[in-house]
């Protein structure tokens, strides 16, 4: 997957939605990198908008601190201060946390083994070195367990976080070796035996596994 793909031409209806999601997506997916400029224009044009929606995508996510405005041509993803990472850290210890739990309360056996497949997926793309469909699926790990947590309000709060980590979480995730998926077999497991004490610590371990590749590669702009 890269930008042409992510950006591929939309149905005029609906603009302002359609560029919405499809800059959230590439910035969740970690299509787009930290630093990485935007162009109004230039995304217009590979969209097959005018440049308004997309104006207005990119101010909205300016305005939840997704992307940088620093003038009207200088439109960046931020680098995260390692401060905001630490604030972020916390609040997805908490709210990713419960949904795993609530989740090993709610999850159907169809539910599960379709978290089954998704894990053995990130295994496959791994494998292959397809880092890019391994962070999609990555993502679609965790949206999962969010969505059978069941509650929508959380899971809006889950993606906005995810908004800001997925360039973060991409540019780290070749490099992260083992220490990107280990905890999802025993969050998978916890789950699929509905042990809600499990699953959380398991999210938590996931979470925070992570975070300590973050912090040792130096992406993190000090405060």
């Amino acid at each position: 997957m890269n930008m042409k793909d992510v950006f591929e031409p939309l149905d005029r209806s609906s603009l302002y939605e359609s560029v919405y999601s499809k800059i959230s997506l590439a910035l969740i997916d970690g299509v787009l990198k930290p630093d990485e400029k935007l162009r109004i224009r230039a995304l217009a044009e590979q969209l097959g908008t005018s440049v308004t929606p997309v104006r207005d995508a990119i101010l909205k996510l300016v305005q939840e601190g997704a992307l940088e405005w620093r003038g009207p041509k200088d439109i960046r993803v931020p680098r995260m201060r390692a401060s905001q990472f630490e604030e972020i850290r916390t609040i997805r210890l908490r709210i990713e946390g419960l949904a795993a739990s609530l989740a090993a309360g709610k999850a159907s056996p169809a539910q599960v083994e379709e978290l089954r497949r998704i894990l053995l997926e990130i295994e496959s793309a791994r494998n292959m070195d397809d880092h890019i469909a391994a962070i999609h699926l990555n993502r679609m790990f965790h949206e999962k367990i969010a969505s059978i947590a069941g509650l929508p309000i959380l899971e809006d709060m889950i993606q906005r976080m995810w908004l800001r980590m997925g360039p973060v979480i991409a540019s780290i995730y070749a490099s992260g070796g083992r220490a990107m998926i280990v905890h999802f077999y025993e969050l998978l497991d916890a789950i699929a035996k509905r042990n809600a004490i499990d699953a959380e610590t398991a999210m938590h371990n996931d979470i925070n596994s992570a975070a300590r590749v973050i912090r040792d590669s130096g992406l993190l702009a000090p405060d």
